[in-house]
């Protein structure tokens, strides 16, 4: 929208330097009378009529007019350069975006395999505890590494999430 407006006033900056032709025209009709008659059918009236043109050319403006539309082209160039530039920063956004929920995504597949890993250790554990082969020390630690990987489990669910919002966002539109 900047970058059109911008190209108006440029051009409205050079329709400053076109001649303008004016032209009116006037039409009435007039009644004397020495009394009040004006609705009897009698009345004499007077049409009258004017019609005028006026056209300007302008020829001189000590440099006023050229340095307005030079102004207006340079405020055009910057909103194209802005254009240009928010252009290039919402294609950054949304490859940053897509690019973050990949990533998570991919965060989430691997947390999902050492959470199912953790949870077969902790069994072995568990059961070699329950024998009298293990010690409690060691089930103790498979269980503490199980809690830990359900955490970042859950962590990576949430960033899957936060990610696909943020993408959404940038996009302006809802992914399925």
């Amino acid at each position: 929208n900047d970058k059109v407006s911008k190209e108006l006033l440029v051009d409205l900056e050079r329709s400053k330097a076109l001649p303008t032709l004016n032209a009116f025209l006037n039409g009435a009709y007039i009644g004397n009378n020495e009394a009040f008659q004006f609705t009897t059918r009698h009345q004499n009236w007077i049409g009258t009529a004017a019609f005028g043109a006026t056209l300007h050319i302008p020829i001189f403006s000590s440099g006023m007019r050229s340095a307005s539309t030079q102004r207006a082209r340079i405020n055009l160039e910057k909103a194209e350069a802005n254009l240009i530039e928010t252009e290039q920063q919402l294609r950054l956004e949304i490859a940053s975006a897509k690019s973050d929920y990949e990533l998570a995504i991919e965060e989430y597949s691997n947390k999902k395999e050492n959470l199912n890993l953790a949870e077969r250790i902790e069994s072995k554990n568990q059961t070699k505890f329950f024998e009298g082969v293990g010690s409690s020390f060691e089930l103790r630690q498979a269980q503490t590494q199980l809690y830990a990987a359900q955490q970042e489990f859950l962590q990576a669910m949430l960033n899957v999430i936060n990610a696909k919002a943020e993408l959404e966002t940038v996009l302006n539109q809802p992914t399925y």
